[in-house]
Protein backbone atom coordinates (compact mmCIF):
# COMPACT_ATOMS: atom_id res chain seq x y z
CA UNK A 1 0.00 0.00 0.00
CA UNK A 2 1.34 3.42 -0.98
CA UNK A 3 2.02 5.97 1.73
CA UNK A 4 -0.31 8.93 2.06
CA UNK A 5 2.43 11.31 0.85
CA UNK A 6 2.54 9.59 -2.55
CA UNK A 7 -1.16 9.72 -3.39
CA UNK A 8 -1.92 11.17 -6.83
CA UNK A 9 -4.60 13.43 -5.40
CA UNK A 10 -1.80 15.42 -3.73
CA UNK A 11 -0.33 16.41 -7.11
CA UNK A 12 -1.72 19.92 -7.41
CA UNK A 13 -1.99 22.72 -9.95
CA UNK A 14 -2.20 26.04 -8.14
CA UNK A 15 -2.80 29.41 -9.81
CA UNK A 16 -1.78 32.77 -8.41
CA UNK A 17 -4.47 35.37 -7.82
CA UNK A 18 -2.34 38.29 -9.07
CA UNK A 19 -2.47 39.96 -5.66
CA UNK A 20 0.34 41.54 -3.68
CA UNK A 21 1.36 39.39 -1.94
CA UNK A 22 0.22 36.74 -4.38
CA UNK A 23 -1.57 33.72 -3.00
CA UNK A 24 -1.95 30.42 -4.81
CA UNK A 25 -5.11 28.30 -4.87
CA UNK A 26 -5.60 24.81 -6.25
CA UNK A 27 -7.54 24.35 -9.48
CA UNK A 28 -10.51 22.35 -8.22
CA UNK A 29 -11.96 19.37 -10.03
CA UNK A 30 -8.75 18.10 -11.64
CA UNK A 31 -8.76 14.32 -11.12
CA UNK A 32 -6.01 12.98 -13.35
CA UNK A 33 -2.74 14.86 -13.83
CA UNK A 34 0.48 14.15 -15.71
CA UNK A 35 3.76 16.12 -15.55
CA UNK A 36 6.36 15.89 -18.30
CA UNK A 37 9.94 17.19 -18.28
CA UNK A 38 11.44 17.15 -21.76
CA UNK A 39 15.16 17.93 -22.02
CA UNK A 40 16.06 18.58 -25.65
CA UNK A 41 19.62 17.47 -26.33
CA UNK A 42 21.82 19.33 -28.82
CA UNK A 43 24.31 17.19 -30.76
CA UNK A 44 27.78 18.68 -30.14
CA UNK A 45 29.72 15.82 -31.76
CA UNK A 46 32.84 16.92 -33.67
CA UNK A 47 35.17 14.86 -35.84
CA UNK A 48 38.73 14.39 -34.63
CA UNK A 49 40.78 16.84 -36.73
CA UNK A 50 44.03 15.04 -35.98
CA UNK A 51 42.61 11.64 -36.96
CA UNK A 52 39.59 12.10 -39.30
CA UNK A 53 39.13 8.33 -39.74
CA UNK A 54 38.72 7.77 -35.98
CA UNK A 55 35.28 6.64 -34.81
CA UNK A 56 32.96 9.46 -33.82
CA UNK A 57 31.68 9.34 -30.26
CA UNK A 58 28.45 11.10 -29.52
CA UNK A 59 28.70 14.30 -27.52
CA UNK A 60 25.58 16.09 -26.33
CA UNK A 61 24.59 19.13 -24.35
CA UNK A 62 21.29 20.17 -22.85
CA UNK A 63 19.21 22.53 -24.98
CA UNK A 64 15.66 23.65 -24.34
CA UNK A 65 13.90 22.22 -21.27
CA UNK A 66 10.13 22.00 -21.40
CA UNK A 67 8.03 21.36 -18.30
CA UNK A 68 4.39 20.74 -19.11
CA UNK A 69 1.36 19.42 -17.32
CA UNK A 70 -1.91 17.99 -18.49
CA UNK A 71 -4.98 17.12 -16.52
CA UNK A 72 -8.67 16.42 -16.72
CA UNK A 73 -11.58 16.39 -14.39
CA UNK A 74 -14.96 17.83 -13.55
CA UNK A 75 -15.73 21.52 -14.10
CA UNK A 76 -16.56 23.43 -10.93
CA UNK A 77 -17.89 26.86 -10.08
CA UNK A 78 -14.65 27.67 -8.22
CA UNK A 79 -12.76 30.92 -8.76
CA UNK A 80 -9.62 29.10 -9.89
CA UNK A 81 -11.51 27.14 -12.56
CA UNK A 82 -12.94 30.44 -13.82
CA UNK A 83 -9.37 31.84 -13.93
CA UNK A 84 -8.30 28.89 -16.10
CA UNK A 85 -11.08 29.73 -18.55
CA UNK A 86 -10.25 33.46 -18.55
CA UNK A 87 -6.51 32.88 -19.06
CA UNK A 88 -7.10 30.39 -21.89
CA UNK A 89 -9.59 32.60 -23.75
CA UNK A 90 -7.54 35.77 -23.21
CA UNK A 91 -4.19 34.08 -24.00
CA UNK A 92 -2.96 35.45 -20.67
CA UNK A 93 0.01 34.26 -18.65
CA UNK A 94 -0.56 33.01 -15.12
CA UNK A 95 1.73 32.45 -12.17
CA UNK A 96 1.46 28.88 -11.03
CA UNK A 97 2.79 26.22 -8.71
CA UNK A 98 2.85 22.57 -9.63
CA UNK A 99 3.22 20.41 -6.54
CA UNK A 100 4.45 16.86 -7.10
CA UNK A 101 4.48 14.59 -4.03
CA UNK A 102 7.91 13.10 -3.25
CA UNK A 103 9.52 15.48 -5.80
CA UNK A 104 8.81 19.06 -4.86
CA UNK A 105 7.23 22.28 -6.14
CA UNK A 106 7.77 23.93 -9.52
CA UNK A 107 6.96 27.66 -9.48
CA UNK A 108 6.81 29.97 -12.48
CA UNK A 109 4.69 31.37 -15.26
CA UNK A 110 2.47 29.15 -17.39
CA UNK A 111 0.74 29.40 -20.73
CA UNK A 112 -2.43 27.44 -21.40
CA UNK A 113 -1.76 25.42 -24.57
CA UNK A 114 -5.19 23.86 -24.63
CA UNK A 115 -8.40 23.77 -22.60
CA UNK A 116 -11.24 21.49 -23.67
CA UNK A 117 -14.69 21.15 -22.22
CA UNK A 118 -17.27 18.42 -22.87
CA UNK A 119 -20.67 17.62 -21.53
CA UNK A 120 -22.19 14.18 -21.82
CA UNK A 121 -25.98 14.12 -22.03
CA UNK A 122 -26.23 12.46 -18.65
CA UNK A 123 -23.22 13.47 -16.64
CA UNK A 124 -21.16 16.29 -15.29
CA UNK A 125 -19.45 18.93 -17.37
CA UNK A 126 -15.85 17.76 -17.85
CA UNK A 127 -12.69 19.56 -18.89
CA UNK A 128 -9.10 18.88 -19.80
CA UNK A 129 -6.15 21.24 -19.89
CA UNK A 130 -2.58 21.38 -21.09
CA UNK A 131 -0.17 24.00 -19.81
CA UNK A 132 3.54 24.71 -20.24
CA UNK A 133 5.84 26.58 -17.90
CA UNK A 134 7.66 29.48 -19.53
CA UNK A 135 10.53 31.73 -18.47
CA UNK A 136 12.33 31.27 -15.16
CA UNK A 137 11.22 28.23 -13.20
CA UNK A 138 12.18 27.53 -9.62
CA UNK A 139 12.12 24.10 -8.04
CA UNK A 140 11.95 23.47 -4.31
CA UNK A 141 12.78 19.89 -3.37
CA UNK A 142 10.27 18.06 -1.18
CA UNK A 143 12.31 17.32 1.91
CA UNK A 144 11.20 14.05 3.46
CA UNK A 145 11.50 13.69 7.21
Amino acid sequence: MAGAESQGKLMLIQLGNGGDPETFESVCGVKDKSLSINNEVVDTTRPNCDNPSAPLNYSGAYGIRTISLSGNGVATSSETYQRVVQHAIGQAYANAKIIVPLWGTFTGTVVFNKVDVSGPMQGELEFSLELTMTGDITFELDVLT
